[in-house]
């Protein structure tokens, strides 16, 4: 198959999907591999590198999104979804978020296999960095504490995996951590009380997020410390902390009425070397059967995945 590997053109990216040792094992197992110019460059590694590990280097997007199989992090910008057409998309989609994304490969005949759907017999995602977004987002919320992570008043609501990375961070550098337990949700008003960092972890249910429910309404927030952080690590919208919004690697922080707010869509972005390392050797499983298997073969945890805008199934 003729695979391409498109560049990350949001403001702030660096990271490449996949790296050089693993676009080899691609080339060896019998696929043209093409990557697009400058791919991997944000974390130092050039053209040249790919070069080595067979693939072909092509300056224009256009010539990388019209193979047979096209693989990204992020969903396409909707002019990269007008390179599409009748081929097949392998990235992060986030199409329930994003229904315009359906409407898109509806208008190109494109089918796309979802990396975020893609789970285990537990239900866990196989191409996931959840630790590495909590790890990150609570390591930017004590840089803007003002305080020493020791002298920090933690709330955190979950207690899945990416609150599991954000409260090692907190409990290795000494923070007062409260874990809000779903049972405590009534009584949040008292546990909000002085803190210093609240960490929303959780999935707000979309009942309450259509109804514009919230679990810590605005005038909750004016029960916390001078310069208190809100750090959304779920950002899921609306969010269950009145005043999240989405923000961005390039322009991560926000404040309203005293209170600095982060809600980046891609913490793990912030660390761009582990994150693609992680990213690539996930993804290389599972793109050597894409790129092998027609879609109806497929294993049955991949074609859950795919998102089919075609009459039929898959």
């Amino acid at each position: 198959m003729d695979i391409g590997i498109a560049r990350e053109r949001c403001a702030g990216e660096r990271r490449a999907i996949i790296l050089p040792q693993d676009v080899k094992r691609l080339v060896e197992a019998g696929h043209r591999v093409f990557v697009e110019k400058g791919l991997g460059q944000g974390v130092y590694v050039n053209d040249a590198a790919y070069r080595q590990a067979g693939a072909g280097v092509i300056a224009g997007r256009k010539d990388i999104f019209n193979k047979s199989l096209v693989v990204k992090l992020k969903a396409p910008t909707m002019q990269e979804f007008k390179l599409l057409q009748n081929n097949l998309l392998f990235c992060m989609l986030h199409a329930g978020q994003n229904p315009r994304y359906i409407k898109a490969l509806k208008e190109r005949n494109v089918r796309a296999v979802a990396m975020e759907m893609i789970l285990d017999n537990k239900r866990e995602r196989l191409i996931q960095c959840s630790d590495m977004t909590g790890e990150q987002g609570m390591i930017y919320a004590f840089h803007l504490a003002d305080k020493s992570p020791c002298d920090c008043a933690v709330l955190v609501l979950g207690y899945g995996a990416v609150a599991g990375g954000a409260l090692a961070v907190a409990f290795s550098l000494g923070a007062k951590v409260k874990i809000l337990r779903k049972r405590e949700y009534p009584y949040i008003e008292q546990f909000i009380k002085d803190k210093d960092i609240v960490v929303n972890a959780i999935k707000w249910p979309r009942d309450k997020r259509e109804k514009r429910e919230y679990l810590i309404a605005g005038q909750m927030l004016t029960h916390l410390n001078k310069g208190a952080v809100v750090l959304d690590l779920s950002v899921d919208y609306p969010s269950p902390i009145e005043g999240c919004r989405p923000s961005s690697v390039q322009e991560p922080v926000y404040t309203v009425d005293g209170v600095k707010y982060i809600s980046i869509y891609g913490y793990p972005a912030l660390v761009p070397i582990s994150s693609s390392q992680r990213y690539s050797s996930r993804i290389l499983p599972i793109l050597l059967k894409i790129a092998s298997t027609p879609l109806n073969k497929l294993p049955k945890f991949i074609r859950n995945a795919v998102v089919c805008p075609r009459k039929g199934k898959v």
